[in-house]
């Protein structure tokens, strides 16, 4: 854990206080764990003696610390999160064990619809106006095939996606092995309800977009990063050690077209993560939302499912194609695990319209998956453009830097300032309405930003500039 106050106004000793109580709560501080000798914490935070044992005392009448005489002060192997008199429900709708410290996207969801903003937070792809033939059924019929069909989805759209990603992943998949699920996060969300329990702990990577999910949270799951080299492999002796120490469960991954970075892992990195999570005996979740589109453009890329088809449950949607309009995803596992989690989800009364499976069916018929396709690159490509030619004159003065991403709808934008930005002042992008996701809700802070560009046009090329400009004289 890193030992530094967090900002604000509050009395030092409460700082100390918030810095721990976090600490337990993103997993960093465990049940049984011993904090640092109170000399040493002092010296380390810059700090009197007095204000730790002030501190300490106010946590151990909590019941959350505990004095061991002659040991030192100890996390409450009995206790696990802060105790409260009464229900705070303002901290319930504020808190996020995942890392928002500055309740940055509450604000973010506030400004959105606000006049004179401009959006670069949220990728919303637009599904083109393509001509889908619907089969003649009258509402009766759609009632009839919403209780007939498998709970795991419909077998006419797992056939579509056989047909599609047998050859991609270089496997024969069958239709008990997909689960159809509503998008990519209700597969996260069922791997947390039937494969994991509370406490357990996963590896994502650092930076990831799965501190995001607060379906984590909820589920009060464990997350621990496992940063990322330069060239886009996972430090592996980073994850042996936290997987010793964690016991992990899982590895949640998004190895292609990553997600903030837009960076792609290698093919040895792969197989090097393979088989070191194979060695470990710890299951993989690969995300791979550009799988679909990958494999209609017959581009040369090796998934993790295709390296360890028996370890790696395989996750993918629509919604790089379609955005939220479908609200299709689809897990790729064991007949026995696909019949766990469609049962859980059947329990949960959390089913798939037969519409938007109908839907999905439709667009992924090769002809129309491939204009679909085709129709979404050319419409990236140009809103790309938009962005790069207002962040030009920023990368001309050193302003900012970044790396072209070869797929995708992000930018994953390096602030070149010399101090490391603490959280608070990425509120100046907010201040000039100009909406972009900082580095810390991706697990972080290394001066990035993330930038989307699906809504933008030539129009918003010169304001942008401006805009971002005018944050990076205030920063530096």
């Amino acid at each position: 854990m890193q030992w530094k106050l967090p900002e604000g106004s509050q009395a030092v000793y409460l700082k100390l206080i918030k810095l721990i109580t976090k600490g337990i709560e993103k997993g960093e501080l465990l049940p049984g764990d011993r904090l640092p000798v109170e000399r040493d914490l002092a010296k380390a935070l810059g700090i009197n003696r007095s204000t730790i044992q002030r501190a300490f005392s106010e946590l151990v009448s909590r019941g959350i610390l505990v004095r061991k005489l002659g040991s030192g002060t100890w996390i409450n192997s009995g206790k696990w999160g802060v105790l409260t008199q009464g229900v705070n429900w303002q901290r319930y709708m504020t808190t996020s064990r995942l890392g928002d410290p500055e309740n940055f996207t509450v604000r973010l969801r506030q400004l959105q619809r606000q006049p004179g903003i401009i959006n670069l937070s949220y990728s919303s792809i637009s599904i083109p106006n393509l001509a889908l033939t619907f089969p003649s059924m009258t509402v009766n019929d759609l009632i009839v095939q919403e209780n007939t069909d498998a709970v795991s989805g419909t077998l006419a759209l797992k056939q579509q996606l056989i047909t599609q990603l047998t050859p991609f992943l270089k496997q024969q998949l069958a239709a008990a092995q997909i689960l159809v699920t509503s998008g990519a996060q209700q597969a996260f969300y069922l791997i947390t309800q039937g494969l994991l329990s509370y406490g357990d702990a996963i590896a994502v990577e650092s930076p990831s977009y799965f501190y995001q999910l607060s379906l984590f949270q909820a589920a009060g799951i464990r997350v621990f990063g496992v940063p990322l080299k330069e060239s886009g492999g996972m430090e592996l002796d980073v994850l042996q050690q936290l997987y010793y120490k964690h016991h992990l469960r899982f590895l949640f991954v998004n190895p292609t077209g990553q997600n903030p970075t837009t960076r792609s892992m290698p093919l040895a990195a792969r197989k090097k993560l393979v088989e070191c999570c194979r060695q470990l005996n710890l299951p993989i979740v690969e995300d791979d939302p550009l799988g679909l589109s990958n494999a209609v453009t017959q581009q040369p890329v090796t998934t993790l499912k295709e390296l360890d088809p028996s370890n790696v449950l395989y996750v993918g949607s629509l919604s790089s194609l379609t955005g939220t309009g479908t609200r299709i995803g689809w897990l790729i596992a064991p007949p026995a695990i696909v019949a766990r989690l469609a049962e859980i989800r059947q329990q949960m009364e959390a089913g798939i319209s037969v519409i938007s499976q109908l839907a999905a069916t439709q667009l992924l018929q090769p002809v129309q998956l491939s204009q679909l396709v085709q129709a979404q690159l050319r419409n990236l490509e140009e809103q790309k453009k938009h962005l790069l030619r207002a962040l030009a004159p920023l990368v001309a003065q050193k302003l900012i830097s970044y790396k072209l991403p070869t797929a995708g709808s992000n930018i994953w934008v390096h602030l070149n300032v010399r101090q490391k930005l603490p959280s608070s002042a990425y509120n100046l992008f907010l201040a000039h309405k100009l909406l972009v996701l900082p580095d810390f809700l991706f697990g972080v802070q290394s001066n990035h930003v993330r930038l989307s560009f699906t809504h933008i046009t030539a129009a918003n090329e010169l304001e942008i500039k401006q805009r971002f400009r005018a944050v990076m004289a205030e920063l530096s």
